[in-house]
């Protein structure tokens, strides 16, 4: 569903893909079916991957991340996108 959702969009400025998140939970098997759909996204679209962090511990947040996007580009998880993602911070 989510990817006949995404294969309507036709801008031609559309160049990102934003992640927000609210909290971080990090579960590896949640982790790895994520980046097995915007893999499949991707191929429909590709995008510029962003993580925005609305967290209120965002250094911690951001270190976690860190780590969770270290392990999935060691496994292969990140090789479809053209340039590696992106983590902002966004002000609560």
């Amino acid at each position: 569903m989510v990817i006949d959702a995404f294969s309507t969009i036709r801008s031609p400025v559309f160049s990102e893909l934003v992640v927000v998140l609210v909290r971080l939970e990090i579960h590896l098997p949640w982790v790895a079916t994520l980046f097995k759909v915007l893999h499949m996204m991707n191929e429909v679209r590709p995008f510029d991957l962003v993580f925005l962090l609305q967290v209120p511990d965002f250094l911690e947040a951001r270190r976690e991340l860190m780590e969770v996007l270290d392990t999935v580009t060691a496994k292969g998880l990140l090789k479809f996108l053209n340039s590696p993602p992106t983590i902002r911070v966004s002000d609560m």
